[in-house]
């Protein structure tokens, strides 16, 4: 059984004194158990002050995560602040690690280091679920994680995120955070270890219905996440036709918009994900945040923001109704909050005021957000990265 609690605090002009915080916290409202880790979520200012390795050695236990813009806790709602969900268990084993080298070879960095963090479990125990957090890399689909942790781990659920910054597009803030150690080019991970791992996965993404174009485009070539041509158009092309680019350039606004991309798989069942465009290369071939398939439909969506919040609201009340519920995590992408309005914080103050206040949670933005979307019929979970999406952990 796992036992988990919140901790954060917003102090950040005296780096001890924030230490001192979470710590008095972490000693008042939860005794350890046997194995513990706590996940990171916090502005790069904390980091860059130098929080983890005095956080690390003040908790004394494995700590895993990275940065992002806003957070929601139990106790607090704030853009900017140091959050720590603590996971405890007697019965349920942690074993954290990272990559090294993952911008030169993704594969072999991430082979090499999980291979190395699944010998490193010291119980029988069967691997539950695994948890990553990845800095953004633009010339990197998202998909290309999941499916190499797929190789090496098996048919085990990963969830997790692309850690982000304030600098939106650029995410040249952003990290990933291990123990006393912090990364702006690798990932860290968590594996859960346990036959009483329970996790369930919610998805709220953008509705269907709320495409722009009358009808679906088809992809006619594409090579991973670079579309090369839409109903054999040349991409760039394509994208001028429905007045979305004009001279070799997405217009303005248009970074924001979801595509939302659908597909018949193997077993014949359609498949509907979201893919945020990046940037037209010298080629007038177009750059996508995950791969799009060959032959998949394509149609352009709005971000509204009553649909987001209506969205967020479905899956909070399916949240709300898990009775065995110890801890919640909580992705959501950041352009859902860019496009909320004024009030930037509305979506969180939903997770919060949804959520019992006796299950520990942590909410954040993301900038890819990674869960599995259901089981295929063979029990496999489908591991999927998202864009523009709300992804949820009940463990």
């Amino acid at each position: 059984m796992i036992k988990s609690v919140s901790l954060q605090t917003a102090i950040i002009d005296d780096i001890n004194l924030a230490v001192s915080d979470l710590a008095g916290q972490l000693k008042e409202k939860l005794p350890l158990l046997r194995n513990s880790v706590g996940i990171v979520q916090c502005d790069p200012e904390f980091i860059e002050v130098g929080i983890m390795p005095l956080l690390h050695e003040a908790l004394g236990i494995t700590l895993v995560g990275g940065t992002t813009v806003s957070i929601a806790t139990n106790s607090e709602i704030s853009n900017h602040m140091f959050s720590v969900l603590v996971l405890t268990s007697d019965d349920v084993e942690f074993v954290a690690g990272h990559t090294t080298g993952l911008v030169e070879d993704y594969e072999s960095a991430i082979e090499k280091s999980m291979q190395a963090a699944l010998g490193g479990s010291k119980l029988p125990l069967g691997l539950a679920l695994l948890f990553p957090t990845a800095t953004d890399n633009e010339n990197l689909p998202g998909d290309c994680y999941v499916e190499t942790v797929e190789k090496v781990c098996g048919e085990v659920p990963i969830f997790g995120t692309l850690s982000v910054d304030d600098t939106v597009r650029e995410f040249d803030r952003s990290m990933s955070v291990y123990n006393g150690e912090h990364f702006s080019r690798e990932a860290t991970y968590v594996l859960v270890f346990g036959e009483n791992v329970n996790p369930r996965f919610f998805v709220a993404t953008v509705p269907k219905q709320a495409g722009l174009s009358e009808e679906n485009a088809v992809v006619t070539k594409a090579d991973g996440h670079i579309v090369q041509e839409i109903n054999n158009m040349l991409a760039v092309d394509y994208f001028e036709s429905v007045g979305l680019a004009e001279n070799g350039e997405f217009k303005p606004g248009v970074y924001f918009l979801p595509h939302i991309v659908s597909k018949v798989d193997e077993e014949g069942t359609e498949r509907a994900f979201v893919r945020a465009m990046i940037k037209f290369d010298e080629n007038g071939h177009s750059f996508f945040r995950g791969k799009v398939p060959q032959g998949a439909e394509l149609s352009v969506a709005s971000l509204v923001s009553d649909d987001i919040l209506s969205a967020t609201m479905g899956v909070m009340k399916q949240i709300a109704s898990v009775d065995d519920a110890q801890a919640v995590i909580i992705f959501s992408c950041i352009v859902r909050q860019l496009s909320i309005g004024a009030d930037i914080m509305k979506e969180l103050e939903q997770i919060k005021d949804t959520l019992r206040p006796d299950v520990a949670f942590a909410a954040s933005y993301s900038g890819g957000e990674i869960a599995p979307i259901g089981c295929a019929k063979q029990g496999k979970p489908i591991n999927s990265f998202h864009n523009y999406s709300l992804i949820a952990c009940v463990l």
